[in-house]
């Protein structure tokens, strides 16, 4: 929330907690989500090398306007789309070798508890219901500390992404209020509850499920960096009007977007690049060391010709490996300077570029401990051929 470098340790005798906002499983598979995701694997993958234990939570937002009306637009049933969306994304992750995180629950499970959260915002005077059920923004103070937007900036940024909604005596008081509870269209999903049958709005479905997994406040929240405002901006002040403890999250962590020909990918531009077509060209190990390669609250531009380094840098690796596994002599430890400078270049704001220099360092010097310990927390459980 500062823009600052803070220092997150785990509380006594607890593990860090961590919760990252998943996919909304639509368009899943592309390399802006693989990003995102890796990232944060290698986070996990370097605080549990380190002896720290990591409670780590990522949602599958299977309830969500996008993933409505891109199965309106397919002529599918949303859960099908949901659920052959979700696989792909599983698929991917786990070829580029992740940590699976300790639970990723789907919003479409959790609605009682959502249910639960929105009311008990509205019988704390933080919510208000007329046509759906609205938090109430000015109940919070500070809405838009974190995303250090003006009020009129935060209107802008919902106009555009088309969130804005109604300001009327039948809609939303304020412009910056959102929806908590909200009328279901037609053939779209709707539960039973005292403010009428509908569903959930967006920001409250991560709210709800963090605080059931990880509790009252969190050591890490983690997304992409289109998320800090309005979802993340958003989840802050309910989470927060919803317990009376702050902060919610002790750090936020952003990736930065991944661009290809110039603009962020996206399928209605039809510029995504696939896990599955980056795989046809390169192992996994390689498509993993180019997404580690780039700074993770940057935004970067995907080229062809980069993977294509990272796969011949894997192919060094490997063959590294490979005789250092066929030779008979006795093994020797890691060198203690390239562990240090790896285990530095993480702990300082995940500087994964700076940890692969180690590596790349780690190969040259042939030494085959080294490459090992970092490949483990950069590359996980990917494959290198």
């Amino acid at each position: 929330m500062t823009r600052r470098k803070v220092a997150v340790t785990p509380r006594a005798r607890k593990p860090l907690t961590m919760y990252v906002c998943g996919v909304t499983p639509y368009d899943s598979g592309h390399m802006g989500h693989a990003f995102t995701f890796v990232i944060f694997d290698v986070l996990v993958r370097f605080l549990e090398a380190g002896g720290k234990r990591v409670k780590y939570v990522q949602n599958i937002t299977d309830v969500d306007d996008p993933l409505f009306e891109r199965a309106r637009r397919d002529g599918v049933d949303w859960r099908d789309l949901a659920d052959r969306e979700t696989k792909v994304h599983l698929r991917d992750m786990t070829v580029l070798g992740w940590r699976p995180p300790d639970k990723m629950p789907k919003v479409s499970e959790e609605i009682a508890r959502i249910l639960g959260a929105a009311a008990k915002l509205k019988s704390s005077r933080h919510a208000y219901h007329s046509d759906n059920l609205y938090f109430d923004a000015s109940s919070y103070r500070g809405y838009g500390r974190l995303s250090h937007r003006t009020r009129r900036s935060m209107i802008r940024k919902l106009r555009e992404e088309e969130l804005l909604g109604a300001v009327g005596p039948s809609a939303k008081r304020d412009a910056l209020d959102f929806p908590l509870w909200r009328r279901s269209r037609d053939g779209e999903p709707a539960w039973p509850s005292r403010f009428g049958n509908g569903r959930p709005g967006w920001h409250i479905e991560c709210s709800a499920m963090a605080m059931r997994y990880l509790g009252p406040q969190i050591d890490i929240h983690g997304g992409g960096r289109d998320l800090i405002f309005s979802h993340h901006e958003s989840e802050r002040a309910q989470s927060e009007s919803l317990t009376g403890k702050a902060p919610f999250a002790r750090a936020w962590v952003h990736t930065g977007m991944v661009r290809y020909n110039g603009r962020k990918m996206s399928k209605s531009l039809g510029n995504l690049v696939k896990v599955s077509q980056a795989l046809q060209r390169a192992p996994a190990a390689a498509v993993r060391l180019y997404l580690v390669s780039h700074r993770y609250r940057r935004d970067w531009d995907f080229q062809w010709s980069g993977l294509a380094r990272a796969a011949r840098f894997i192919e060094r690796m490997r063959k590294l490996l490979a005789d250092d596994a066929r030779s008979k002599g006795p093994k020797k430890p890691a060198g203690r300077a390239l562990m240090t400078e790896f285990n530095r270049a993480l702990a300082d704001d995940l500087d994964t570029p700076r940890a692969v220099r180690a590596l790349r360092s780690a190969v040259r010097q042939k030494d085959a401990a080294a490459v090992l310990a970092m490949q483990a927390v950069l590359l996980g459980t990917a494959s290198l051929t």
